[in-house]
């Protein structure tokens, strides 16, 4: 079928529902149904608004304990908020004053000295290692005692007498 045969039966369709529909009419009213009807929808809209309103008070109520949950949780921060103590960096830690190791200097990077046990033991370091001394010799060696920890890591250093300890590789 074509589109134009197409929309002149529906146009003729739709005219013949139209002149169904003209020959419909409404009921006449019924004052006293209607009323009763009215007065049934009210009634359900009040019992509705009082059930809403029973609920209510549980909304309320969960609200105010919410409140009181949260205020309850600030003070028992503030009551039992500890005070912690601000970490001092090691290098502004002196190490413990023991006679074995006072005259050790902690190693920059090195782990803090403790109560554990340490090892001592002299080693021989090239003036190469430092920074260069006006007088010195640059191939002279000097001898330093180490204080290692049990984990192989050196925590400390101390030169011995100064005058004694240069130690020249010049003749070896």
């Amino acid at each position: 079928m074509s589109d134009i045969q197409h929309d002149a039966r529906l146009q003729a369709e739709l005219a013949q529902l139209r002149a169904a529909l003209r020959i419909v009419q409404a009921p006449p009213p019924d004052e006293a149904a209607l009323r009763a009807q009215f007065r049934a929808a009210a009634g359900q809209r009040t019992q509705s608004a009082a059930a809403r309103g029973a609920g209510s008070w549980r909304l309320h109520f969960a609200a105010a304990a919410v409140v009181l949950l949260a205020v309850g949780a600030v003070f028992t921060a503030l009551l039992l908020r500890v005070e912690r103590p601000t970490q001092i960096p090691l290098a502004a830690v002196p190490p413990p004053q023991s006679p074995a190791i006072s005259a050790f200097q902690p190693l920059l990077n090195a782990p803090g000295l403790s109560s554990s046990s340490y090892s001592v033991v002299r080693v021989r370091i090239p003036l190469s290692a430092f920074a260069v001394v006006p007088g010195t010799q640059p191939d002279g060696m000097i001898e330093a005692d180490l204080l290692v920890g049990e984990d192989g890591l050196a925590r400390g250093i101390r030169f011995p007498d100064a005058d004694a300890s240069l130690v020249s590789t010049a003749g070896q």
